[in-house]
């Protein structure tokens, strides 16, 4: 029943919203299942450490199959453009490189820099063609060596998060140890903050991934690391098959995105307007293509859960003050990325798709709202 997995914050009880979003009792999550049953504590040695190689242009050849490689340059500056070779050392033809979702830390001030993901078929060798002051870094997520086990603070183990497929970050192998520097201090320390708006993204990678889980922990490993984002910059990313994963760490109670008293962890989505602003990705590019039914159905359900738990009118035009900044913008409540910047993500099929999304994710809360009244 949508009541069972869509929430409205006022009059529906705490237990209620907790489920909702996933954390609290396994009795109250439909679909949980207590740690034990799943076997304990995840074991870090069934996950690879992502492998990685930078390169400020020419030839690289990092060692190892080529599956992502995550480029970077000043927004002022023109794209560049790369190849890869095959296994036998032959060149493809060069390719333009077309900009991405371009993300950003930090509430002080706009992204300043352009960003891109490029999907390689495992290639052994890539040649880059950059602007002056870029940056490129070669990623593998299936190759590296077994990860050593990170302690971590003991949650509910769960299967799903409003109503759909979910992954934790312990399911999809997130190497937590990326998230502290040499030093072990936490390069990006949580902060919480009550929500204002939630923001559309799309990853702007291949479609038809065969590998989800894989390309998660090397955009993870980018955005932590090379971005120096310290952790992955999304709170929720939906695959195709309509999985959602656990994005941005925020915390050991056990509810995905929040604190226990409802605010968002700040991340890393859209630079400069960070703070109150949640951020949920689909895997692939949009530009041209749909998303597939499951995804925009887990996109609508996501959508709806966190527009009731935050008590948030999907239809409504809100005006987001920044509060850490103190910088404004008028934006929808549900937005697109390109509603905060000049960015074509989430893609242009996507973002034309928005308006139809906000009207289903108000139909569902309102629906939920009627069973609550009658129930009631």
């Amino acid at each position: 029943m949508l009541k069972e997995t869509i929430v409205r914050a006022n009059g529906i009880g705490r237990r209620a919203m907790i489920g909702a979003l996933g954390a609290g009792a396994a009795t109250v999550l439909a679909g949980a299942r207590p740690a034990e049953a799943a076997g304990g504590d995840p074991d870090p040695g069934r996950f690879p450490r992502t492998l990685a190689s930078p390169s400020a242009g020419g030839t690289a050849w990092p060692g190892f199959a080529v599956q992502t490689v995550g480029v970077r340059w000043p927004a002022d500056a023109r794209a560049g453009r790369l190849r890869f070779a095959d296994r036998h050392g032959r060149w493809g033809p060069w390719t333009a490189v077309a900009e991405g979702c371009p993300a950003g830390a930090g509430d002080t001030g706009p992204a300043t820099e352009r960003l891109a993901l490029v999907t390689s078929p495992g290639s052994p060798a890539y040649e880059l063609d950059l602007p002056g002051g870029s940056q490129a870094v070669a990623l593998n997520g299936t190759d590296g060596p077994a990860m050593k086990a990170v302690p971590q603070v003991a949650a509910e183990v769960r299967t799903r998060l409003a109503g759909r497929p979910y992954l934790s970050r312990a399911d999809w192998g997130a190497d937590e140890s990326l998230r502290f520097d040499a030093n072990g201090a936490d390069r990006y320390p949580p902060t919480y903050w009550p929500v204002q708006t939630i923001t559309v993204h799309h990853t702007a990678t291949a479609n038809d991934d065969p590998d989800p889980a894989a390309r998660m922990r090397s955009i993870y490993r980018y955005q932590a690391v090379d971005l120096k984002y310290g952790d992955f910059g999304y709170h929720f990313l939906v695959d195709e098959e309509g999985r959602i994963y656990e994005g941005r760490w925020s915390g050991g109670d056990g509810l995905p995105g929040f604190d226990f008293a409802g605010w968002m962890v700040n991340a890393s989505h859209v630079g400069g307007y960070n703070a109150g602003n949640v951020g949920v990705v689909l895997l692939g590019n949009f530009m041209e293509r749909e998303p597939t039914a499951a995804a925009r159905r887990t996109l609508t359900l996501m959508l709806a859960a966190l527009a009731g738990w935050c008590k948030i009118d999907p239809t409504a035009v809100v005006d987001y003050v920044n509060p850490i900044s103190g910088v404004r913008r008028t934006v929808p409540a549900i937005a697109g990325h390109r509603d905060w910047a000049p960015t074509d993500c989430p893609g242009d099929v996507l973002a034309g798709w928005l308006s139809g999304v906000r009207t289903e994710v108000a139909a569902i809360l309102t629906s939920a709202d009627r069973n609550t009244a009658i129930a009631g």
